[in-house]
């Protein structure tokens, strides 16, 4: 039996053994039975830690100088290249991807000032170089899951050492006529993208949660006692972020997240209880939080309430959109170029030089019916991939790796709504958590139809015993 891991064989009564209740293999090579022994899979790990906290822009500005991402970069593609982890199948998702990157390419190569493209379309190669990487490195569901949690781990870092900032020494943004978190780094760190990155980070941590012990069943004793505190620690932590961000997109954002997380109850009886829970959990923190911040939510949909900035802010979205809706008409095949909206807009529209501030008018108006059709099929495509795993975990519900799979399928669904969503206050067409996300579903995807194939090759061979 080549192909049948001893983990997955069952009892005789049909049932799994306490071998099985781990995501690990049998033959899964792990340093105390947590840490995996693969140095590329380490060197991506450490390269999502440098992506988010980012420290040669704030932390430590001499990295910079040194050119230390891009050193680090090319030393992890070269680590993966010569390891020999080169096999790569070629998928939709993967498909999907590299469309996409030719369309950002072509709407660079049509820009109106293609000198302002190449920056952000650099940045998205960077970005698809690694979903490439995390597909060749990431081997197995446990190693699938132990990325995820380093992921959360780093979110974990940079919100803490977010927060010392703000408490400790006084670090923060005044805008809005209101006092916000900011981020430890530049790209990433304004107080509504930080809080989209931890609403975003939200149904990855349920996912967490949800496969704690077949995760952690072979740790450490300690280990394992301690990952769940951990999981409860950082959901203190990301809510208490997006509170102190002062950020109306990420409150309601957050919002939309528990409504999601209350729909995830199997019977009437179960949904009703998620749903209980969600209702006390935000009358609860409603209860709790300053009037600073109730006041800022009220502004929603009292603009009136606020300072006049507050209602300044939400009519340049749609000041945004209608400008992005122009440049669309005026070049609906390519728009009017990656990394142009500033530029053509104070030129050629209405003289603001301000970006879209949300994602329809950014997609549309920079790449065009091109940059926005390819988008659409990679997020489709993405979408796709999550329902599939999870029907395939419904064929076999008595395996735990598959309804780990299918949990983080769920995850990825629901941090692409919030990611959609929060499209609707932000340009967040190049954020990397597209791109994660969907490396993510692939490859949760691609080891489902494995365990799938392997089920069945298992079934024959008992049938041929019996």
């Amino acid at each position: 039996m080549p192909l049948i891991e001893k983990s997955a064989i069952r009892n005789k009564n049909g049932s799994y053994s306490e071998s099985t209740m781990t995501l690990a293999g049998a033959d899964e090579n792990l340093k105390r039975g947590i840490w995996p022994r693969s140095v590329v899979l380490w060197m991506a790990a450490f390269y999502v830690a440098l992506f988010i906290i980012r420290p040669w822009e704030q932390l430590l500005p001499w990295l910079g100088a040194i050119y230390f991402e891009k050193v680090y970069a090319l030393c992890m593609i070269a680590a993966v290249f010569f390891s020999g982890k080169k096999k790569l199948k070629m998928n939709l998702q993967t498909l999907a991807v590299i469309l996409f990157l030719f369309a950002i390419s072509f709407s660079a190569i049509f820009a109106r000032h293609p000198s302002l493209a190449w920056d952000p379309l650099y940045a998205y190669l960077t970005l698809t170089i690694f979903y490439f990487i995390l597909l060749l490195v990431i081997r197995t569901p446990y190693e699938l899951a132990f990325m995820v949690t380093c992921y959360i781990v780093t979110m974990a870092v940079y919100l803490g050492k977010s927060q010392w900032e703000f408490f400790v020494h006084g670090a923060h943004r005044s805008t809005q006529g209101v006092t916000r978190l900011c981020g430890i780094e530049s790209t990433f760190g304004g107080p509504n993208s930080l809080a989209m990155s931890v609403v975003i980070s939200l149904p990855v941590l349920i996912f967490l949660w949800s496969i704690r012990k077949e995760f952690s069943c072979r740790w450490p004793k300690l280990w394992s006692k301690w990952f769940p505190r951990f999981l409860v620690f950082y959901s203190l932590l990301a809510v208490s972020s997006i509170i102190l961000t002062n950020s109306r997109s990420g409150m309601v954002s957050f919002i939309l997240f528990v409504l999601l997380a209350t729909f995830r109850g199997r019977g009437i009886g179960r949904k009703l209880g998620y749903i209980l829970f969600g209702v006390l959990l935000l009358a609860t923190l409603w209860l709790v939080i300053p009037e600073e911040h109730k006041g800022r939510f009220i502004t929603i949909w009292d603009p009136e309430s606020g300072p006049k900035i507050a209602e300044k802010s939400a009519e340049g979205r749609r000041e945004g959109f209608k400008a992005g809706m122009e440049m669309f008409d005026r070049f609906p095949l390519t728009g009017v170029g990656i990394g142009n909206f500033i530029e053509y807009r104070v030129a050629h529209v209405d003289g603001v030089s301000l970006n879209a501030h949300n994602l329809i008018g950014q997609v549309l108006g920079e790449t065009g019916v091109v940059g926005g059709g390819a988008f659409l099929f990679m997020v489709a495509i993405t979408i796709v991939n999550c329902f599939k795993i999870r029907g395939i975990a419904r064929r076999n519900r008595s395996d735990p790796k598959l309804a780990a799979l299918s949990g983080l399928g769920l995850a990825c669904r629901d941090a692409l709504i919030l990611l959609a969503f929060e499209g609707l206050f932000g340009h967040n067409l190049l954020r990397f958590n597209w791109l994660w996300l969907a490396a993510f579903s692939s490859l949760a995807l691609q080891f489902g139809r494995v365990m799938l194939k392997q089920e069945a090759q298992r079934n024959d061979y008992v049938k041929a015993v019996l």
